[in-house]
């Protein structure tokens, strides 16, 4: 029987890559993935034998790993972001224990498009934040709602994944509209495109500018909350420390 690596890519670029997913792919002779990951890390894996899936061929590709490392494979399921986070290490586990399969694997962190992002724009997520996926293949549009509306009336830094795609263009609107009540006009807000990738966009925004703005699935919004500020152009959500250092003087 072989092994199973459950590997986290980051945002892609390759010194992203923590050192022991780096070497989870140096001992895997299988590679499965989505095509765009495959490619984003091909320096890594060139000499791999390489199986790509299509989006949507999330349990075809999990049944894969697992059937390969079964057959005595060493295999790497790989993700973007961290694999534990909107991605397929839940669902290889609830496979894994589904089907009784003993293996042997192994869940590598890395770092998630929340932090990338943030790292971008600067320090949003200095004080308590939530992150919320807006697809809803999984999901329903009245739940992802409810949650919006939580998160805004709870005053929560909140990062969105998954923000808008062709076929739901609208739904990000509705969302806004949850956190409208409880947001100011100027709120400042952070968009991220390709976060670290080539082609990567990044801007700061206003809270109300967001109802106007088009955006796409391989965007981060992060919309900030009355502690967030723009600093030399960076966006910060402050914590607190100045003004407990002001007081004590």
């Amino acid at each position: 029987m072989g092994k199973l690596y459950l590997v986290s890519i980051g945002p892609g670029a390759l010194d992203l890559i923590v050192p022991r997913a780096s070497e989870a792919l140096k001992n895997s002779e299988v590679v499965i993935g989505h095509q765009l990951y495959l490619d984003l890390i091909h320096p890594l894996i060139k000499d791999k034998s390489q199986i790509a899936t299509p989006w949507g061929g999330e349990l075809e590709r999990v049944d894969m790993a697992i059937e390969k490392a079964f057959d005595g494979k060493t295999v790497s399921l790989i993700s973007s972001g961290d694999i534990g986070v909107y991605a397929l290490a839940g669902l290889a586990l609830e496979r894994l224990g589904n089907n009784k399969v003993e293996l042997d694997f192994e869940i590598i962190p890395g770092v998630t498009s929340a932090n990338a992002c943030a790292s971008i724009l600067g320090a949003p997520l200095a004080l308590d934040f939530l992150t919320l996926s807006l697809s809803d293949l999984l999901v329903s549009r009245e739940a992802i709602l409810k949650r919006a509306e939580s998160a805004g009336k709870g005053g929560f830094v909140s990062v969105l994944y998954n923000v808008q795609s062709s076929k739901r263009k609208e739904l990000v609107y509705e969302v806004l509209e949850k956190f409208k009540s409880y947001r100011s006009p100027e709120t400042p807000c952070g968009i991220v495109s390709n976060a670290f990738r080539p082609d990567e966009k990044s801007r700061i925004v206003a809270f109300e500018d967001l109802f106007s703005t088009q955006f796409d699935m391989l965007t981060t919004l992060i919309i900030g909350n009355e502690a967030t500020k723009v600093i030399r152009g960076k966006m910060v959500t402050q914590r607190g420390y100045s003004f407990e250092n002001a007081a004590k003087k």
